[in-house]
Protein backbone atom coordinates (compact mmCIF):
# COMPACT_ATOMS: atom_id res chain seq x y z
CA UNK A 1 0.00 0.00 0.00
CA UNK A 2 2.82 2.33 -1.02
CA UNK A 3 2.69 5.88 -2.37
CA UNK A 4 4.41 5.42 -6.24
CA UNK A 5 5.94 8.79 -7.49
CA UNK A 6 5.00 9.73 -11.09
CA UNK A 7 6.92 12.14 -13.20
CA UNK A 8 4.74 13.37 -16.11
CA UNK A 9 5.06 15.35 -18.93
CA UNK A 10 1.87 17.95 -19.57
CA UNK A 11 1.12 18.92 -23.43
CA UNK A 12 -1.65 21.47 -23.54
CA UNK A 13 -3.23 22.16 -26.54
CA UNK A 14 -5.38 24.71 -26.02
CA UNK A 15 -7.08 26.08 -22.53
CA UNK A 16 -9.46 23.25 -22.01
CA UNK A 17 -8.23 20.61 -19.56
CA UNK A 18 -10.04 17.71 -21.83
CA UNK A 19 -7.22 19.06 -24.38
CA UNK A 20 -4.43 18.37 -22.08
CA UNK A 21 -2.35 15.14 -22.78
CA UNK A 22 -0.34 13.77 -20.08
CA UNK A 23 3.03 11.36 -20.59
CA UNK A 24 4.65 9.33 -17.56
CA UNK A 25 8.50 10.47 -18.16
CA UNK A 26 9.73 8.07 -15.07
CA UNK A 27 8.08 6.62 -12.07
CA UNK A 28 9.43 5.43 -8.40
CA UNK A 29 7.41 2.67 -6.60
CA UNK A 30 7.17 2.73 -2.85
CA UNK A 31 6.81 -1.39 -2.39
CA UNK A 32 7.93 -1.18 1.38
CA UNK A 33 5.84 1.66 2.53
CA UNK A 34 8.76 3.55 3.23
CA UNK A 35 7.69 6.91 1.69
CA UNK A 36 3.66 6.62 2.77
CA UNK A 37 5.11 6.27 6.77
CA UNK A 38 7.67 8.73 5.78
CA UNK A 39 4.68 11.20 4.95
CA UNK A 40 2.30 10.12 7.56
CA UNK A 41 4.56 10.63 10.24
CA UNK A 42 6.79 13.85 9.37
CA UNK A 43 4.64 16.54 10.62
CA UNK A 44 5.09 18.54 7.50
CA UNK A 45 2.55 20.61 5.78
CA UNK A 46 2.91 19.48 2.61
CA UNK A 47 4.26 15.78 2.88
CA UNK A 48 1.40 15.15 5.22
CA UNK A 49 -1.42 15.80 2.71
CA UNK A 50 0.46 12.40 0.69
CA UNK A 51 -2.35 9.89 1.23
CA UNK A 52 -1.19 6.06 0.98
CA UNK A 53 -5.18 5.50 -0.50
CA UNK A 54 -5.34 8.78 -2.74
CA UNK A 55 -3.96 10.59 -5.37
CA UNK A 56 -1.90 14.33 -4.94
CA UNK A 57 -1.10 16.59 -8.10
CA UNK A 58 1.79 18.87 -7.76
CA UNK A 59 3.46 21.16 -10.35
CA UNK A 60 6.55 23.14 -10.71
CA UNK A 61 5.54 25.41 -8.47
CA UNK A 62 5.13 23.33 -5.53
CA UNK A 63 8.07 22.06 -6.26
CA UNK A 64 10.57 24.42 -3.61
CA UNK A 65 8.73 23.47 -0.82
CA UNK A 66 8.21 20.01 -1.12
CA UNK A 67 12.15 19.69 -2.10
CA UNK A 68 12.71 21.20 1.22
CA UNK A 69 10.34 19.18 2.70
CA UNK A 70 12.15 16.33 1.75
CA UNK A 71 15.11 17.40 2.08
CA UNK A 72 14.00 17.70 5.86
CA UNK A 73 12.55 14.23 6.18
CA UNK A 74 15.52 12.71 4.85
CA UNK A 75 18.03 14.74 7.35
CA UNK A 76 16.78 11.85 10.19
CA UNK A 77 16.42 9.39 8.41
CA UNK A 78 16.98 6.07 10.18
CA UNK A 79 17.68 3.48 7.12
CA UNK A 80 19.72 3.20 3.90
CA UNK A 81 16.31 2.42 2.54
CA UNK A 82 14.62 5.28 3.39
CA UNK A 83 17.64 7.58 2.06
CA UNK A 84 17.63 5.90 -1.04
CA UNK A 85 13.75 6.34 -1.36
CA UNK A 86 13.88 10.09 -0.67
CA UNK A 87 16.94 10.77 -2.74
CA UNK A 88 14.95 9.45 -5.76
CA UNK A 89 11.83 11.55 -4.73
CA UNK A 90 14.16 14.25 -4.82
CA UNK A 91 15.64 13.71 -7.75
CA UNK A 92 12.17 13.83 -9.48
CA UNK A 93 11.15 16.66 -7.70
CA UNK A 94 14.16 18.69 -8.81
CA UNK A 95 13.58 17.78 -12.55
CA UNK A 96 9.90 18.54 -12.11
CA UNK A 97 11.05 21.92 -10.66
CA UNK A 98 13.18 22.86 -13.47
CA UNK A 99 10.34 22.52 -16.20
CA UNK A 100 6.88 24.18 -15.75
CA UNK A 101 5.42 21.41 -18.33
CA UNK A 102 6.03 18.61 -15.65
CA UNK A 103 4.25 17.13 -12.91
CA UNK A 104 4.71 14.90 -9.93
CA UNK A 105 1.82 13.03 -9.40
CA UNK A 106 2.07 10.94 -6.07
CA UNK A 107 -0.50 8.30 -6.27
CA UNK A 108 -1.91 6.16 -3.67
CA UNK A 109 -2.84 1.78 -4.25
Amino acid sequence: MGVDILLVKVRKDGTSSRRHHRSVLENSADHSDVFAELCESSGKPMLSRVDRYGSLLLTSLDMPQFITEIGQVRSGAESAEQVAMLDEIGRLARQCGEHGDLELHLEGD
